[in-house]
């Protein structure tokens, strides 16, 4: 006999959990801000203190003025000078003798025929004429392979000069009843230079933007050994041992310049550090600084222009970015009133020790833990101000007496949190210069920082004693 089975399934009905569904979304709501957070929060970034040298200097190109005068003849013909480039003119040197048709040099060379010889002075020029050129050659730089050029001819014909000066006598001779041959004297003192650019009537009122241009030398050999017309200008004479460098200026630099009477420059070409005065002026909406010297005129006669750098500061330190100081109230206390623990103790942290009173009003002493940022000369020591209320009165260490001192004077210390042990340390520091992005502060202070210490970059992002993650 066959059983049959009963295969009717009963359908339950599910319950409905909405609170599961929520709870997930709104985890999942969670995670997806957390991820924007991650994306967007500013983490903290740390940086690693070095020692270095932080100058805040501007580099420009500057037209030189000098009292300056070109000197012309007044006869055509053929000119022999008997002076050197550089040397210094007096009222009665001879400086060149003209003739029209040149026969009287012809028959001086022809009285001596001995060797020019270079002395050991003159060697030297021509070296340092050289090595100046090999040292600052660019291809750029057309003005400056002229320029070496003039030097070299310069020395050159300085010999040249001073073997017709020796035989001055005999070309005078030489000219016999010649009415042509006359010697010339010097109009005024100076020191005299044989090339001209045709910049030396340019005074200081008649500077423009448009000097600053083609900034380049363009120097004329005045020496040729050709035959000259009457007017011609025979050598050029510097009046003065003053000169000075125009330089065009920003607004920014304008201002800079403005708020000082002296500024260090260093002149690119050889190096050479002076400090002239400063005068700034305007002209048309432009601005500009007139940088006056008063030595070594000699050694930038033949130019024109000049590069310079101006050092407004150049000071060795610690550098750490602007961005990483913060500042902190701190209370300003005599040293004798820092303990090492409560009198009591054996602890060596030291601090201060405070009188509070109890919930009966009973007075008692209490000692607070505290780091030192900071001894000035005056012998005081500076302590976090938040370590106590302002007025809380302090014991001195070992003070039988039990002299108080009223707490009260705050003052604000500039610093940066440092990081070396994990956490935000806050290290006082002595700014020696700074800038819109750099500081330099003061190296070998125990109570500051020291090369390869890590620092808060961002200090806004932090807080003292948090922990670094």
């Amino acid at each position: 006999m066959s059983r049959k089975k009963s295969r009717k399934v009963v359908k339950m009905k599910r319950r409905q959990s909405y609170f599961m569904g929520i709870f997930l979304c709104v985890f999942a709501i969670y995670l997806v801000v957390l991820f924007v957070q991650s994306l967007t929060k500013e983490h903290v970034s740390i940086y690693e203190v070095t020692q270095k040298q932080l100058a805040d200097n501007e580099n420009l190109r500057g037209i030189i003025l000098r009292d300056e005068e070109l000197v012309t003849t007044n006869q055509a013909g053929y000119l022999n000078y008997y002076v050197g480039e550089g040397s210094r003119l007096a009222t009665t040197s001879t400086v060149y003798s003209i003739n029209e048709n040149g026969s009287a040099a012809q028959e001086a060379e022809a009285v001596d025929t001995a060797d020019v010889t270079l002395s050991e002075e003159d060697t030297q020029s021509i070296r340092n004429n050289i090595s100046s050129f090999r040292n600052n050659f660019s291809l750029s730089d057309y003005s400056g392979i002229v320029n070496f050029r003039y030097n070299v001819e310069n020395t050159l014909l300085d010999l040249s000069d001073v073997n017709l000066s020796k035989n001055l006598n005999k070309m005078k001779k030489a000219s016999g009843s010649d009415a042509s041959f006359k010697l010339v004297k010097a109009k005024q003192t100076g020191i005299i230079s044989f090339s001209s650019d045709g910049l030396e009537d340019l005074q200081i009122d008649q500077i423009t933007p448009e000097h600053f241009k083609e900034m380049t030398d363009e120097w004329k050999q005045l020496r040729t050994g050709n035959s000259i017309d009457a007017g011609s200008p025979v050598y050029r004479v510097i009046k003065s041992e003053k000169w000075s460098v125009v330089v065009a200026l920003s607004l920014e630099q304008y201002k800079k310049l403005s708020e000082t009477e002296t500024v260090t420059v260093r002149i690119k070409k050889d190096n050479t550090v002076l400090t002239p005065t400063i005068r700034t002026f305007t002209s048309s909406g432009n601005y500009y600084a007139n940088l006056i010297f008063d030595k070594y005129m000699i050694h930038y006669m033949n130019n024109r222009y000049l590069d310079i750098e101006l050092q407004f500061n150049n000071t060795a330190g610690l550098k750490i970015p602007v961005s990483s100081i913060v500042k902190k109230n701190c209370y300003v206390i005599p040293e004798e009133y820092i303990t090492e623990g409560n009198g009591t103790s054996t602890s060596s942290k030291k601090g201060v020790a405070a009188i509070t009173y109890d919930k009966s009003g009973q007075e008692q002493i209490k000692f607070l833990s505290a780091e030192i940022y900071w001894k000035d000369e005056d012998g005081n020591a500076y302590i976090d101000a938040n370590l106590f209320p302002a007025g809380t009165s302090i014991l001195k260490e070992n003070d039988k007496k039990g002299k108080k001192l009223q707490v009260t004077k705050i003052a604000e210390l500039e610093g940066v949190y440092n990081c070396n042990l994990g956490y935000c340390r806050f290290r006082y520091i002595h700014k020696l210069y700074e800038n819109q992005e750099y500081a330099i502060i003061e190296n070998g202070n125990s109570y500051s920082l020291a090369t390869f210490d890590h620092i808060i970059l961002n200090s806004d992002v932090i807080n003292e004693n948090d922990i670094i993650y």
